[in-house]
Parts: C-alpha cells; structure tokens; sequence
C-alpha cells in the first residue's frame, strides 16, 4: 500500500515536505517518510470506524445518514478490494443502514436537511455498487436491490429540483434552492450515470447551470442564488460539481481555482465546515489537475494545495486514530460526533487515490455484462 502512495501522489508529497523543511529546516522527512505518515494516518482513521461502529450499522450522531454514508465512501476510497476482511464487514453493515433508512428510494429528514442525507446516501450506494462491478471479492449484500435503491432515489431527487435548477433542503420546495444541497443533488446523480444507472441529463445540466448562475465576478460562489456571498467552503463545493462537467468551462473553473488559491486551505479550516471545504477543496483540485494536466503550473499548484489540506488533517489527528468534529458540526445545535470528522478525514486522504468514480473527470469503463438484468 506504501508503494502505491508513493506512485499516485509522489508529487504532492514532495511538496509537502518542503512546506513541512520550511517550518522545520532541520526535518529530514522524504516522501517516502511523508507517504508512511499519510498512509498510517488514514488506516488509524479507518481502523478507529471500524470499532466504533454502532450496532445498527451507523455512524454520527444528529446526521447518522449523511455521517454513515461518509465513512462508507472512505472504505470504497481506502481499497480496491473494499469488500474483504472486519473494514469489508463494517462496509456492508453501513450500507444496510443507508438500505433501512428508506423506501422505494426515498430517504428520512434529519435534523433540518432531507437532501444531504438523499443525496449522500445515494451517492454512497451508487460507488458501492459500481465497485462490486470490478472488484474481484463481491460484498454479500444484494447489490440489485442497491442498484434499484440508487435508481429510484436519484429520480425522488430530480422530481424534487427547484424552479431555479437548484434544490433545497425540504422536499416539495419549488420556490427554494441553494448551493450546498444542489452539490449533493447533482453529485449523486453524476455517480449514478457513471455506472449505467438511468441519470436524467436535463436536470443535471439545469444543476449545474444554477451553479455556475451562483458564481460572483471575483470566482466564488454564493450560499444561495442572488444573495451575494461569497462562500469559501461553498466555492470548494460548487468545483468539485462543476468538475464533473462532460463539457468544461474553463471561464468559471479557472476563476473559483483563483478565488481558492487566494484564501488557501488555512483560510478554509478557519471556517464553520472545515472538513466539507477540504474534502470539496482536494477534489476541485484534482479535476482541475486533470483537465489541465499538460500545463505544469496547474499540476504543481494544484497538488501543493492538496499539500497544505493534509498538513492540517494531520495536526487535527488524535492519538486513537480520530478526528474531533469541528465548526459548526461540533456546536451550534449539531453537536455531532467525532464519527463525522474521523470519516470526512479519511475520506480527503484517499482523493489522490482516485477510487470513486467522482473523483475523475472521465467516467468508468464499464464491464460490458454491467447492466445485464437490469
């Protein structure tokens, strides 16, 4: 596992030590030694979700399905082989809660939201289902009935698309939309697709048009359409959608990269959703280092901002392998567990990696016997 590390984010790494020699010039750190730490950091995550899964198969506290639907998409994130061994068993008992947690595809409210639980849980469900396609130890689970669960819940969630193109955090709010809850909306629907699941592309397009819509003259992105923020986590989030683009538009993708560079990653993790501006932040960074892969610049400068998110993740890490919930999710009426920055965490650490499919610019090659006995 060490020597894949080293092969698919040698660049970053490198980087990373020398932010690292620049706060500590007598460190001898190589990317090797930095390779070890990020691995063993997201393995100590990993193993911590392992044990400290409930009974029911959850994870979290206020927000178990979103917080559950995290830590699964780390498990799919950390290993080609997601299905094997007690990390495979506590995949496949969180993948029975996001199951149990609906019906005919469509899933509880909690808290104040019903789409980042819609959202997440199916985007969960729809990576679960496209790995057990290419995995060579296929989960005992009844991937049909997951592949039926996705289907019938990322058309609840096109049914339940604003006026505007956007969502918002009620079901049957056709007047309502903003940023976040469209990101989620229209990530779940992009996974969806990649793996031959139906995706309506009319609702994806008018997604993601309300969010370049969002976009202000100096790149980021308002919380809601017309209300003139500019939101740094929401910035993160509105890339890492509109990455997905089969079409990219430079004009918008390069301006929002120039906003994140400027408030940087420390900018950031200052904020009230530091995890979720990381998570979004690392991937906006990667797609826009794929699409833009022949020019140097891009590629260093994205890779070092993915850099300087994990030396922060590290320093977060405690001494049992968790990541203490934080902002806004640790206070103000969340008060959410340290399951939810443990699973955020580990899941930023296997961006790189590139496992889910939302992680790439291109979708997936498909078996060709994928959509047999559909």
């Amino acid at each position: 596992m060490i020597r894949l590390l080293v092969l698919c984010v040698g660049f970053w790494i490198c980087l990373l030590v020398s932010a690292r020699a620049e706060d500590k010039p007598a460190t001898k750190e190589t990317p090797e030694k930095v390779a070890k730490e990020i691995g063993a950091a997201r393995e100590k995550g990993i193993d911590w979700l392992t044990k400290n899964q409930a009974k029911d198969g959850s994870w979290g506290k206020t927000y178990t399905l979103a917080v559950t639907s995290f830590a699964c998409l780390s498990y799919l994130g950390n290993s080609d082989e997601p299905y094997t061994g007690d990390n495979g068993k506590a995949l496949i008992k969180g993948l029975e809660f996001l199951l149990s947690q609906q019906k005919e595809g469509h899933f509880i409210k909690q808290g104040h939201t019903w789409i980042h639980g819609q959202g997440f849980a199916a985007l969960a469900l729809s990576e679960a289902y496209g790995r057990s396609l290419f995995c060579k130890t296929k989960p005992d689970l009844d991937m049909k009935k997951v592949k039926n669960t996705v289907a019938e819940a990322v058309k609840i969630i096109g049914k339940n698309q604003s006026k505007s193109g956007g969502w918002w955090y009620e079901p049957g709010s056709p007047d309502q939309h903003e940023g976040s809850t469209t990101v989620c909306a229209v990530q779940a629907i992009v996974s969806a697709g990649n793996f031959g699941i139906e995706a309506d592309q009319k609702v994806l397009d008018r997604g993601f048009a309300y969010l370049k819509e969002c976009q202000n003259q100096n790149g980021a992105f308002q919380y809601r359409l017309g209300d003139g923020s500019s939101m740094k986590e929401g910035t993160a989030a509105a890339v890492a959608t509109l990455g997905l683009m089969q079409q990219f538009d430079t004009q918008v993708m390069v301006k929002a990269y120039k906003y994140l560079l400027e408030v940087k990653p420390a900018g950031i993790s200052a904020e009230r959703f530091p995890y979720y501006g990381h998570f979004y932040g690392c991937m906006g960074m990667r797609l826009l280092g794929q699409e833009f892969k022949e020019d140097k610049t891009y590629r260093e400068t994205t890779s070092g901002y993915i850099a300087d998110v994990y030396k922060d993740l590290l320093a977060w890490q405690t001494k049992d392998g968790s990541w203490p919930a934080k902002g806004w999710m640790a206070t103000e009426g969340a008060q959410e567990s340290t399951g939810y920055g443990t699973a955020f965490a580990s899941l930023v650490f296997s961006i790189p990696d590139g496992r889910l499919s939302i992680y790439n610019r291109i979708p997936p090659k498909l078996p060709k016997d994928a959509n047999k006995g559909k």
